[in-house]
């Protein structure tokens, strides 16, 4: 139907500065205007456009800087940076699939009431870049919107006692993925707080070896490529210890309560084993056990030269599942099996952080805020600007393999520090191993990541989250495939 708050949800777009006049003229061009339901605001406005490509997230990022740098103030600086953050908000629904069309479905099978369907479609987007998800939007409904968990429940005993019907089964699947889905958040959050005040003490100082650098005076000064230091050298193991008494003292320093910063200890490192030496790069990667009390967790490190004309050695906290996948794959020569052909390491560790660069989501002001606080605290500790990443490495663990119309998945070990975990620990930042196959796709002669890329990323950041917790028992949900991405729109006749 047409609504006469359309036409108004867009010009606030224009008016704010968010889109141009060329965009909103495609938009008013666009064959599906004219049968949008009544939209909420602008920020619905905005996600629609993204999700029909009639705007990017870099081109509605790019008119928020103008906006926030014009001089004079610009007087809807305020109004448009709510509608970009909410947009961005409805583009993580539209990219689950939780959707109006989701929404209304569940209230077509009778598993929400008029109510809440009303609600539910203020907070979600007209459209997915994914096809609608039911099981993921009535779990979302209970989670983040206006469904309480004992409607839920009540709905979800009525489904199992009705007699089997033409919608019966329909509705028991939706409520079943739903039920999974909630099962799944139920034990996080309780696995979360069981082991919260293990990873307040081994979480965070666990987290700063992945990302901490001892140089300095610590480093050896060496000039032969044959003389990087062993993994259990006895100078290693000098560093190492130095490395565990710098950390556990950060840690009290940032811990105020005087009875948990008694329970503080320094670790202890044993168990260290060599996983292989790349001769081409002088880098030795290694493996140890790592002791605090009755807690026992593995590390990883490297030993190399600071740079790659430098005789000076350095030791660097490593992720453990790089260390096995770049040091444990040499050849005869020392150099990785994989390389990730017929792309390339380098092209293809771009065309990945282009495509995680942009499904990060612009930050709250209370969590940027916090990020902020922890970047500058005080601390002991010199860290590596690399491992502060967000994807701090990557590194193939196998060839890729050709698929249809020159696409190529490659597995994949991406070490990624998740803010999610990381604001949950206090660390700043929760090193997750992602694992598996991501695809690629050529464009014009650029890799770039595949259209599932989105779909993939989170199924995998949900999985490593998952066996971060202990909740490895847990069914996962499935995530839908999305449609191919929507046709630029035609550019307007001349006028």
């Amino acid at each position: 139907m047409t609504s006469d708050a359309n036409p108004d949800a867009f010009l606030a777009l224009l008016n704010q500065g968010l889109i141009s006049d060329a965009q909103h003229d495609a938009v008013l061009a666009h064959p599906e205007t004219c049968a949008l339901p009544p939209l909420p605001g602008p920020a619905h406005a905005l996600a629609w456009m993204r999700v029909k490509g009639l705007i990017t997230e870099e081109e509605q990022d790019a008119a928020l800087e103008r906006i926030e740098a014009a001089t004079p103030p610009d007087p809807h600086v305020d109004d448009a940076v709510d509608t970009a953050i909410d947009a961005d908000d409805l583009m993580e629904c539209a990219e689950q699939g939780i959707t109006h069309e989701a929404v209304q479905a569940l209230y077509t099978n009778g598993l929400i009431d008029a109510e809440t369907r009303d609600m539910a479609l203020q907070e979600t987007p007209v459209s997915g870049t994914v096809p609608a998800a039911l099981g993921v939007t009535l779990a979302w409904l209970v989670t983040d919107g206006p469904l309480e968990r004992e409607r839920f429940d009540a709905t979800r005993a009525q489904v199992a006692a009705e007699p089997a019907f033409a919608m019966a089964a329909e509705r028991a699947r939706i409520v079943a993925e739903a039920q999974a889905l909630l099962d799944a958040d139920d034990q996080a959050t309780k696995a979360w707080q069981s082991r919260a005040q293990r990873t307040r003490r081994v979480g965070a100082w666990k987290f700063m070896l992945t990302v901490l650098v001892i140089g300095g005076g610590l480093g050896w000064y060496l000039f032969a490529p044959d003389s990087v230091p062993a993994c259990d050298a006895g100078s290693t193991r000098k560093t190492l210890n130095n490395m565990m008494f710098r950390v556990s003292m950060d840690v009290r320093m940032r811990t105020f309560d005087a009875e948990k910063r008694a329970e503080i200890h320094t670790p202890s490192v044993g168990g260290i084993r060599e996983v292989g030496y790349r001769k081409d790069q002088r880098v030795r990667g290694c493996m140890a056990e790592l002791t605090q009390g009755d807690t026992k967790d593995t590390m990883a490190f490297t030993i190399g030269a600071v740079s790659p004309k430098s005789d000076k050695m350095v030791v660097r906290g490593a992720d453990a599942a790089i260390v096995e996948a770049r040091f444990g794959h040499l050849d005869t020569d020392g150099k990785p099996r994989f390389n990730a052909e017929p792309i390339g390491r380098e092209a293809l560790e771009t065309a990945f952080r282009e495509g995680a660069s942009s499904l990060s989501s612009r930050l709250s002001p209370a969590m940027a805020r916090m990020l902020a606080q922890q970047g500058a605290d005080s601390t002991l500790l010199d860290r590596d600007p690399d491992r502060s990443r967000e994807i701090a490495d990557i590194e193939p663990t196998g060839p890729c393999r050709a698929l249809d119309g020159g696409a190529q998945a490659c597995p994949l070990v991406v070490e990624y520090n998740d803010r999610l975990l990381g604001a949950l620990s206090g660390s700043g930042g929760m090193s997750l191993p992602l694992t598996g196959e991501f695809t690629f796709v050529q464009d014009n002669g650029t890799w770039r990541v595949s259209d599932d890329f989105a779909q993939t990323f989170l199924r995998k950041t949900v999985e490593a989250r998952m066996n971060k917790l202990g909740a490895t028992d847990i069914a996962m949900p499935t995530f839908p495939t999305p449609p191919p991405p929507p046709a630029p729109p035609k550019p307007l006749p001349s006028r």
